[in-house]
């Protein structure tokens, strides 16, 4: 839409049939409003779009970008709300990719993971409903192990008391638990020891 001959702001298809738009047409302060409205609407949108085609993303973390873009919170919401509707927005879905990619590629263990989650502004329900699923398909133990064995891989071994300190430290810092990481230090002092 162009006004006193130079571009004002674009309209969607829709609006544009809607508000009966063509060239030389002079629009009513509330249809300038409206078509201004929708104008915001579709760069909210395009904007979100391009957010998501660089990585999926929760709700809450896609408003927060959108808000920092500068769209208001009402706009932001609602083209939230749509992108859910139409199935391109789905925190549970985020969720279990998240957990998924984070137990093949990085192991972490269930605290880190729920953590993660949360930072990434997944409710807390979903966050723990999710790890606890990941974590019956795929066990503590053996991701702690895989871990550590990886971990000693680079640093040598289990070495002395100290630096079993730190190995137990690190599986902490991951996200497992106490048991779990003083079960795999034992077992692997156990295999150095053979």
């Amino acid at each position: 839409v162009f006004v006193d001959g130079a571009p004002a702001f674009t309209v969607s298809e829709e609006v544009a049939r809607e508000l009966d738009l063509w060239v030389g047409r002079e629009l009513a302060e509330r249809d300038a409003d409206r078509a201004s409205a929708d104008d915001e609407r579709s760069k909210a949108r395009e904007a979100a779009l391009r957010l998501l085609s660089v990585r999926a993303r929760s709700e809450g973390e896609l408003y927060d970008r959108l808000r920092r873009k500068g769209f208001n919170g009402e706009l932001s919401a609602s083209v939230i709300a749509s992108l859910v509707e139409v199935g391109l927005l789905d925190d549970e879905a985020f969720a279990r990719a998240w957990a998924d990619e984070r137990v093949r590629l990085r192991p972490v263990g269930p605290r880190r993971l729920v953590q993660e989650l949360l930072s990434k502004q997944v409710n807390r329900e979903l966050a723990g409903r999710v790890v606890e699923e990941t974590f019956r398909e795929h066990s503590e133990f053996d991701l702690a192990r895989a871990v550590l064995q990886k971990k000693t891989r680079v640093s040598g071994g289990v070495g002395d008391r100290k630096s079993r300190a730190r190995l137990h430290s690190f599986l902490i810092r991951r996200g497992f638990s106490y048991e779990v990481a003083s079960v795999v230090l034992r077992e692997l002092e156990g295999e150095s020891d053979a």
